[in-house]
């Protein structure tokens, strides 16, 4: 990464220097970014979860929202059948960066991932992260075409500070054709470290 990428990183991350935690990130999202849950909502779920109790509120839509999991730099927060990643990644210059991945299952999983500065300004996700394409997951044959639509799901793992990419792609085919690309499978799980700059994977 040269020296302008870096500095034009830093502008954007060192500025909003209030919101420094996942709880804090999590408290400040802007309203337009979870619509169906207001600031009211999620301070009672923090409040309940700091207390050792079950944190489960319900979202504008009458569904049950709840904290997994909440550590100084990680929120796992699920609602309906999906749910919301919220990773306060340290990067090289003391500054901080925001990492949001929202995942829907339907029935099968599918992840967005986003990077943000700490003042909610979206940065361009592939400074950050270059994801697995579907053939690094399967191989093809004689040019056979590999299925149109592709799932990705991310995972973070706030134990290891590492990211999962995981290819469900399999998983939205027939009964049949699952039977036929499981023999192309090279492996469904690819993982990213943090570097202080951006996630490099294996």
């Amino acid at each position: 990464m040269n020296k302008i990428t870096l500095l034009f990183i830093s502008l954007f991350v060192i500025s909003g220097l209030h919101a420094q935690t996942a709880q804090e990130a999590f408290l400040s999202l802007p309203e337009s970014m979870l619509i169906d849950l207001n600031v009211n909502a999620r301070k009672d779920l923090v409040d309940l979860y700091q207390a050792s109790q079950e944190a489960v509120v319900e979202n504008l839509l009458g569904d049950s929202v709840s904290i997994e999991k909440m550590t100084p730099d990680y929120l796992l927060l699920k609602a309906g059948n999906g749910n919301l990643q919220i990773i306060v990644l340290q990067m090289v210059n003391d500054s901080k960066l925001y990492c949001l991945i929202q995942t829907v299952c339907a029935p099968v999983c599918d992840s967005r991932i986003e990077f943000y500065s700490v003042s909610w300004k979206q940065l361009d996700t592939y400074t950050f992260i270059t994801p697995f394409p579907q053939t690094d997951f399967i191989r093809t044959i004689d040019n056979s075409p590999l299925p149109d639509r592709v799932f990705m799901q991310y995972i973070y793992l706030p134990e290891t500070s590492s990211l999962q990419q995981i290819c469900n792609t399999p998983q939205s085919l027939s009964t049949e054709d699952q039977k036929t690309i499981q023999v192309l499978l090279k492996e469904n799980v690819k993982e990213f470290k943090w570097n202080g700059f951006r996630f490099t994977g294996d």
